[in-house]
């Protein structure tokens, strides 16, 4: 398989899962949150309940056929490189189908419990395997950073910039400090970022259940998508330190691996449908399942729906919380009335403009 190939394959790849999670997430959420909505427990597998479903999934069926075979059609055509625009055009395809349940759902809210859970003591949270694993990123490129300096003779006069599809180098630029480091920098900004928005899912998540199994499932799930969070940082800094040290390397190992590209779809894939299995903060563990919080009335996630701006975006002054649990998908968000949550906003943007623009740069060097 040819790099182009492998990257086509990635991009439907990506596009079909989108589909199928699209599906599933309404019975993956919490039982007391339907389509962003505070709802009672047994409302969404009520009559009134599977009827929106239904509609939900017809209309992400017909939505997803259109936006995947423009996908395909893109990816199968030289004009591949603008296919990732078809999957930005797929999720907000998505958000409309979903926000057409939501109004549905919204005359069937409900008040959640006023009941607040508080753990006495100091929360035991961590990352998963502690600093020494969450660090290790950073140090292999200190450590690809200093390697390259020790053998800076050795790094040709001329740095290849760029290779075609055929796997053969096409774009060059003569040894400096910036072509030769640049690598480490991309991947420094990118893992800086990241190890900010682990180290708030340890430290800045408010726990909708503060002990008993249901907390024990809602740490359960948090250090699961740490973990996913911390293969994608390891994957990061091996990829880069690749690039780095590239030049160094024998004329056969030079060349980009095809497999290359497709590690990182694998690893969210297959991260996202660990979570999916989990349901999202581990609702659709057993014993939750059975348990259930009918005494306490409707628990949602604590917060009332109107602090929720079109059911994904959280703005609450008073609470203190930088990050909760998603409404309507798997995984977290921030508040975005807290000024540390633009930090971690702000941090990811940061990443993606450096490598943006490092990109550009480099096509324009020839």
């Amino acid at each position: 398989m040819t790099p182009t190939l492998v990257v086509r394959v990635v991009l439907l790849a990506l596009g079909t899962f989108s589909a199928i999670m699209h599906w599933f997430l309404p019975r993956l959420t919490r039982p007391d949150l339907y389509f962003a909505v505070t709802v009672a427990a047994e409302f969404r597998d009520s009559t009134a309940g599977r009827l929106i479903l239904r509609q939900y999934r017809r209309e992400l069926v017909r939505a997803s056929a259109v936006t995947l075979a423009l996908l395909g059609t893109l990816v199968l055509t030289p004009a591949f490189r603008i296919a990732p625009l078809a999957l930005l055009l797929q999720l907000g395809a998505y958000f409309a189908v979903y926000y057409r349940a939501r109004r549905l759902v919204l005359p069937n809210a409900v008040a959640p419990t006023t009941i607040r859970e508080a753990r006495i003591g100091t929360p035991a949270r961590q990352i998963p395997g502690g600093w020494m694993t969450a660090s290790g990123p950073l140090a292999l490129l200190f450590a690809c950073a200093g390697y390259l300096a020790a053998h800076w003779q050795q790094i040709p006069a001329r740095l290849v910039l760029h290779f075609g599809a055929n796997g053969a180098p096409n774009r060059w630029a003569a040894r400096s400090i910036g072509t030769a480091f640049l690598p480490i920098f991309i991947a420094t900004v990118i893992l800086l970022a990241l190890t900010f928005l682990l180290y708030g899912m340890a430290h800045w998540l408010r726990p909708i259940y503060a002990g008993g199994f249901q907390g024990e499932h809602e740490s359960r799930f948090r250090r699961a998508a740490s973990i996913v969070l911390l293969v994608m940082e390891y994957w990061i800094a091996a990829l880069f330190s690749y690039l780095a040290i590239r030049p160094l390397l024998p004329a056969s190992l030079e060349r980009p691996p095809v497999a290359i590209a497709m590690v990182a779809g694998l690893i969210a894939i297959a991260g996202s449908a660990v979570l999916m299995w989990l349901g999202q903060g581990g609702s659709r563990m057993p014993s939750q399942q059975r348990s259930g919080t009918a005494s306490a009335g409707p628990v949602g996630d604590r917060t009332e729906d109107r602090f929720w701006k079109l059911g994904v975006f959280y703005f609450n002054r008073d609470d203190p919380a930088v990050m909760v649990e998603r409404r309507f998908g798997i995984g977290y968000t921030v508040n975005f009335a807290h000024p540390i949550a633009w930090i971690i906003i702000l941090l990811p943007l940061l990443a993606m403009v450096t490598v943006t623009t490092t990109i550009a740069v480099r096509h324009a060097v020839r």
